[in-house]
């Protein structure tokens, strides 16, 4: 894709990792299944398909935004659709609510398996969101790409928020409006609802932290076009010369 900082390749190669990552957390949940006879925390594995899904938007609005003539609705649809599901994918790390002990599961297992599926959650959002800013960066520019992102982050947390303590999910926009509308209205009163604006506050900061973190270190490769030397007197008057003949 011309003018992306993303080749397609590098895409992929994210892609295949991330379903690497996804194969582990769940090979790990699987062993623990057997393990133990029957299936534990088997709420993960519909998280994590809820997960993918920001992605999956993500990816067809970055197709999308390429295309001459571009193809507004489709496009319009495709985006909309990946801001209410973002959410869902950082909201694995909120999983760690469900850490305790479960014999004969040794702790220290569903410590590392939590984190496992906490952070191919965090990725998962993360190229999705970068895939977003970078559609933005590439119509408006990078300030407006920013802010797009920090934005995006902000609302996710609510987001965040309304699934893990209010039980909201993302299709409640489309069936329950209302429902939800009143909901976050009453609860929207930080002086009642203190709990509330400090989730929001600390969860963005971890997001901005992050997110900031794992953006620098996709960049690293990044590096400017080593400047063109200007060419000797006498090599011009060589390449005028054949040129000439």
């Amino acid at each position: 894709m011309n003018g992306r900082l993303i080749p397609d390749r590098r895409v992929s190669v994210a892609i295949v990792a991330l379903v690497f990552a996804s194969g582990l957390s769940l090979a790990m949940l699987t062993a623990r299944a057997v393990f133990v006879g029957h299936i534990q925390l088997g709420f993960y594995i519909w998280n994590l398909v809820l997960a993918w899904l920001p992605l999956l938007f993500a990816l067809r609005v970055y197709r999308l935004a390429n295309l001459r003539p571009a193809r507004w609705w489709p496009l319009a649809v495709s985006a909309t659709l990946w801001f209410f599901f973002f959410p869902n994918a950082p909201y694995l790390v909120t999983d760690f609510l469900h850490l305790k002990l479960r014999p004969p599961v040794p702790e220290w297992f569903d410590i590392v398996m939590m984190m496992s599926f906490a952070w191919t959650g965090l990725l998962l959002g993360y190229l999705s969101l970068l895939l977003m800013q970078e559609t933005v960066r590439y119509r408006k520019g990078a300030a407006w790409s920013w802010g797009f992102a920090v934005m995006m982050l902000a609302l996710g947390s609510l987001g965040i928020y309304l699934g893990r303590f209010a039980r909201w999910n993302s299709w409640d926009v489309i069936f329950r409006p209302y429902g939800l509308a009143g909901d976050f209205y009453h609860r929207a009163d930080f002086k009642t609802n203190p709990e509330m604006l400090a989730f929001l506050l600390t969860f963005l900061c971890f997001s901005l932290l992050s997110y900031a973190t794992l953006h620098a270190l996709a960049h690293l490769h990044h590096h400017p076009p080593p400047p063109v030397e200007p060419a000797e007197p006498d090599e011009l008057r060589v390449a005028a010369a054949r040129t000439l003949r």
